[in-house]
């Protein structure tokens, strides 16, 4: 078995799971972990408002997707089948996340500078459509700041937790 074989046969049925279970798919990872093969689905809250994922949602979508596995002939090898949450600290990997989260907090890497800082943690304030630019707020030498980005100048961004 490989992820190729699993998101070009099962990728939509694991999706649909996934939805049942108000979850959706962050990453599907197939990796080798000591010494056996596991395949890793990592999930978030589909309620963007939560970010917290139910461990409940999360049982129930093991359930049916190790069901869903264990039935299909073509998965000769043994593997382990993790359904987990994408954690706490997960990287953005889309643009649509970042819209989806006003006013939650954030570890940025970016291509600018602003007074000679690219890496910070700033609450994303708003969205601007029109411009196309996101506005976060953070502090630099106990002075706050705003600071206007498009997605693009961002290098890395993951969400953060708040102190």
């Amino acid at each position: 078995m490989s992820k190729e074989l699993i998101e070009k046969k099962y990728l939509k049925e694991i999706l649909e799971i996934l939805k049942k279970n108000n979850l959706d798919l962050y990453e599907l990872n197939w990796i080798f972990e000591h010494e056996s093969n596991v395949l890793q689905i990592l999930v978030e809250n589909s309620n963007s408002n939560s970010k917290f994922v139910n461990f409940d949602n999360l049982v129930a979508g093991n359930e049916a997707i190790s069901t869903l596995l264990d039935d299909e002939i073509d998965l000769k090898d043994p593997y382990i089948l993790e359904v987990s949450s994408a954690g706490a600290e997960r990287q953005v990997k889309q643009k649509e996340v970042l819209i989806k989260n006003i006013d939650n907090y954030f570890h940025i890497k970016s291509n600018l500078s602003f007074e000679n800082i690219n890496e910070f943690d700033a609450t994303l304030e708003q969205y601007d459509k029109e411009k196309d630019e996101f506005v976060f707020s953070f502090f630099i030498k106990g002075r706050p700041k705003k600071v206007k980005l498009r997605y693009e100048d961002i290098n890395f961004i993951r969400f953060a937790i708040k102190f």
